[in-house]
Order: structure tokens, then sequence, then C-alpha cells
């Protein structure tokens, strides 16, 4: 009898920690023998081999392809994000996302705040043959008894939570029961993180109302996507000092324009959608997969 097929196609955006290797699916495939895994690394090869697939592990999906996936059983993606599969699948097929993402996110997510509120990143570079000892920086505070709000309150704002809490932050979680209260929580939020969705509702959800509420020695930290906050208002709050920092995961438009307003504006500090950057990152995720490939399908 043939063993059912782990159709396996994870590359994204040319990241090494993302792209599966033939050494991993090897490993996977010694913890499953009663399964096949089936690596391929490009799109064609993974259009055909999809009509043989019982289970696919894949960032990409487009709706034109469902036609192959008649013995598939069940879609899965390490990403966190709806964007790269589509929302048509029927309702035959298991469709799951990453939700092992925050215990990594979390640590840049409060590495972020500490090298902001530490003087890390101002300082790094600055002991040069002009300036060999700057001993003075502005904007330097212990996190221990702050308050941090986290809007977006799920998997990973959790996971921020927990630590942060445990650095002595004071945490209020936001989510769409309490989001009507936003604006009172940030009146005395001595950060506020991001760990929204990018989806029609979350774009703009930050502008120049909500971030005229933050006391001016905020910190504004967004590891969710960049349609939340509303550039031109952020900007124009930290050129007004109406906001002390901002370090920012993602952003409107990914690469960032060389000429983007953002790379002009003072204490905002940029990454490439890299929070989550981390070799153990699809091993992590296959211990996910495994987890539900027991719930779900080993004994059926």
């Amino acid at each position: 009898m043939d063993k059912p097929i782990v159709l396996v196609w994870l590359t994204l955006r040319g990241v090494a920690e993302f792209t599966a290797t033939a050494e991993q699916v090897a490993r996977w495939q010694a913890r499953l023998p009663e399964l096949e895994f089936l690596h391929v690394t490009t799109q064609e090869d993974f259009i055909k081999n999809l009509s043989r697939a019982t289970y696919v592990m894949t960032y990409h999906f487009c709706d034109a392809w469902l036609q192959l996936t008649y013995r598939a059983k069940w879609i899965s993606t390490p990403a966190a994000g709806r964007e790269l599969l589509g929302e048509n699948f029927p309702e035959r097929l298991k469709v799951t996302f990453g939700t092992f993402h925050g215990a990594i996110m979390a640590e840049s997510a409060v590495g972020m705040l500490l090298a902001v509120r530490r003087g890390l990143l101002p300082g790094v570079g600055l002991c040069t043959e002009l300036t060999p000892w700057p001993e003075h920086q502005v904007g330097r505070r212990i996190i221990a008894g702050s308050k941090a709000v986290i809007l977006g309150y799920g998997n990973i704002g959790k996971a921020i939570d927990s630590k942060l809490t445990a650095l002595g932050v004071q945490c209020i979680g936001v989510n769409r029961k309490n989001l009507a209260n936003l604006k009172d929580y940030l009146k005395d939020a001595d950060a506020l993180f991001l760990a929204l969705p990018g989806t029609p509702e979350t774009t703009n959800l930050i502008n120049a109302d909500a971030l005229a509420c933050l006391p001016p020695h905020a910190v504004v930290i967004n590891v969710g996507r960049g349609n939340a906050i509303n550039e031109r208002a952020l900007a124009e709050a930290l050129v007004a000092h109406r906001l002390y920092a901002a370090f920012l995961d993602v952003l409107p438009e990914e690469p960032y324009p060389v000429d983007g307003l953002l790379r002009k504006t003072p204490h905002c500090y940029l990454m490439p959608h890299a929070s989550a950057f981390a070799p153990e990152y699809l091993d992590m995720a296959f211990e996910e997969w495994i987890s539900i490939y027991r719930d779900c399908f080993a004994t059926k």
C-alpha cells in the first residue's frame, strides 16, 4: 500500500531560515516513517506533484491549483499571515496557519524595547575617534515598572506580554472586545506594541489621533503588519518630538523604498520583516505540524 505523501514546498523571500533544506525534510521523514515526504524547491515541481499529495506544506497557494487537490486532506503553512494562501478553500480541506511564532517574535519585540530604552541602539558605533566615550544619552529609562499596551492580543501578543511581564512591565492586551478603550489605555503607556494582522479593519488604526494620546517619551513597536500605522502621522510625531521613538519590523511597502519617508525620520528604527528569523523556525513549525497531524489524521 502506498504511503500518504506530504508535499513540502517551503521557501519564502529568499530567507534561509524560512527555506526547508533536504536535511531538515529527511529528519522530518525519520520522525514519521508511515508517510512519504516529497521535498520540492520550485513552483513548477510543486504544481506537478500537487495531485499526488495527501498533505501539503507551503507558504504559497492560489485558487487555480485547487483542482489538483482532489487527494489532499490538509494544507498547512508556517506563516501566521493569511495573505499568501487565499481564502477560497473548500470545506473538505483542513487549512492551518502557524501559531508558534510568538516565542521567537516576543524575544525580538522585547529586544527592540530594550535597545531603545537602554540606549543600546543610539550607542552602537558611537565610540569612535570623534566621540571616544559618549556617556550622555537622552531617553534612557528602565522598563521595570513601566506600562505597555499590546494591540493585537493573539498568540504573538500574548507571548510578548509574557516576556514583558517577566521583566516587570505592566501590560494591557487590546483586542476587538476592548478596542474602544484604546485611546484611554494609550494616555499613560510607555510603550505601544502592535501584533496585528494585515486586514482592511487594521489599516491606519494607529493614526495621528491615536499617536497624540501617547506621552512624548513613549516608544511604538510594530511586529505585525505595516498597514496598521499611518506612515506620515508617525513621521510627523517623531519629528515634532511628540513621540520618542519607533521600531518597525514591518512597513507599508516591503522592501521599503530607499527614499522612503521613515528612512529620514529621527529615532525611527527599521528592520526587514525579520522578527521571526531563527534557525529553529521551520523545525518549530514542524513540531506544531506533527502535533496537528497526530491529533487529526494519524488515527483516522
